[in-house]
């Protein structure tokens, strides 16, 4: 039995393994962007173990960090794979369909099975020839230095299997609007705008030139960037904007998130709501003094500034188009409302059904969708494990059970024989 794996994380290491281990013929393509890192909160990587795992290294663990689990578990493993003969392929793989069959295409009196699964992925030439070292060293030893300069591009090769198991996060970024491009998206340039795993990325780096900055999203990508930002956020000159469809921030990730990250994130919302209560009673005071002021006073003294909150709730919002002047780095977000949705936060803010605010950048995380395939919908033999949050409840254990489901539904398409 010929396995395709498909990922860089966790649960792609542990199919590898699972599927080692009953002597499939494996192939992991495990190039992926690196989320995992992004994730900057304290989290126990133990749970990302398996016995499995542990027993193939001959060692326990009790409490991991990332860099501890990346280089005491994970790699160690990939090298016992790799000596064990089974092929590791950090490289892209940008189609899966059958070999032979169309779409749809049926076979008269056999199954679409039958037909093998090719995938094609993409690889730097050089890493190709380098590869050649270890697996075949007369083929390196004709690759002269000559031919390798002239290998400037990609190229594609492909490989046929059995059976395929995507277990990659799906990475291609959703627009800003949440039901389709944001008119005049396309035009903002990707140092202003920033997307999915690269908002993360941002939103991590030094940010205090800017002033004010956009968030527009929901989920654990969200919930990241503000935990990212919530250092910046300290600097009273920082203002930030929490736009989202949902009606009030974060709605449907907090109810399933880990404890320890919803305490940090309801504690960076409970602490802007305080120092906007204390600014309001300072302004309240302050006006009560200038309004008991006499007339001829009044005129001679400007009338105190009602204050603006810091974190600012756009909720039930759909952010339609964006624009930047030519003569301005700002950007500027159209937002709008309907009528079937209502603020819970800051609901004053509902009152315009259309509206117009700047910031120096715009960080978007509404979500990721899969790569295309050329299958069918429920293609025997393809299996798709799409990898929870890090940050959600119960991550780990949501994804073995997907895997160890899809362990039985293999083990039906072949004989003992054929998979052991």
């Amino acid at each position: 039995m010929k396995i395709a794996i498909l990922g860089k994380n966790p649960v792609a290491l542990e199919t590898a393994l699972r599927f080692h281990s009953h002597g499939a013929n494996i192939t992991w393509f495990n190039f992926e962007e690196d989320l995992l890192s992004q994730f900057n909160i304290d989290l126990n990587w133990n749970e990302a173990t398996s016995e499995l795992g542990q027993k193939l290294l001959g060692k326990t663990f009790k409490s991991l960090k990332y860099q501890d689990w990346l280089n005491d578990y994970y790699s160690p493993l990939v090298t016992l794979l790799k000596e064990q003969d089974q092929r590791i392929k950090p490289y892209e793989v940008v189609s899966i369909a059958k070999r032979h069959l169309a779409p749809g295409e049926t076979i008269p009196g056999k199954s679409r099975f039958h037909d093998l699964f090719r995938l094609i992925f993409e690889i730097d030439p050089k890493d190709f020839i380098n590869e050649q070292k270890d697996t075949d060293p007369e083929l390196y030893q004709r690759l002269n230095e000559e031919v390798v300069n002239s290998l400037q591009s990609r190229i594609e090769m492909y490989e046929d299997v059995d059976v395929v198991i995507d277990c990659r996060n799906p990475s291609i970024p959703l627009s800003m609007n949440i039901n389709g491009r944001a008119l005049g998206e396309k035009r903002i340039q990707p140092t202003d705008l920033f997307r999915g795993i690269d908002a993360l990325k941002r939103s991590r780096e030094d940010n205090s030139k800017l002033r004010e900055v956009a968030l527009v999203g929901q989920g654990d990508i969200a919930a990241q960037v503000i935990l990212n930002l919530a250092s910046w956020f300290q600097d009273p000159r920082m203002r930030l904007f929490l736009i989202s469809h949902e009606e009030s921030p974060l709605k449907s990730f907090l109810p399933e998130a880990k404890d320890e990250v919803k305490e940090k994130i309801l504690k960076f919302f409970t602490d802007a709501d305080i120092e906007f209560k204390k600014m309001t009673d300072e302004f309240m005071v302050k006006l009560r003094e200038w309004q008991a002021l006499d007339d001829f006073v009044q005129v001679k003294i400007p009338r105190p500034t009602e204050p603006i909150p810091r974190l600012v709730y756009f909720m039930a919002h759909n952010a339609t188009a964006i624009d930047q002047l030519i003569d301005n780095k700002r950007l500027f977000l159209t937002l709008e409302t309907s009528d079937f949705r209502v603020s819970k936060a800051q609901p004053e803010n509902n009152l315009l059904e259309l509206k117009t605010i700047g910031a120096d950048k715009v960080f978007v995380s509404n979500g990721f969708k899969d790569q295309d395939h050329f299958l069918d919908e429920n293609e025997v033999g393809f299996f798709r494990i799409r990898p929870a949050s890090l940050l959600v409840k119960n991550n780990w254990n949501k994804d073995i059970g997907e895997l160890n489901g899809i362990e039985e539904a293999i083990f039906k398409l072949f004989s003992p024989a054929e998979s052991h």
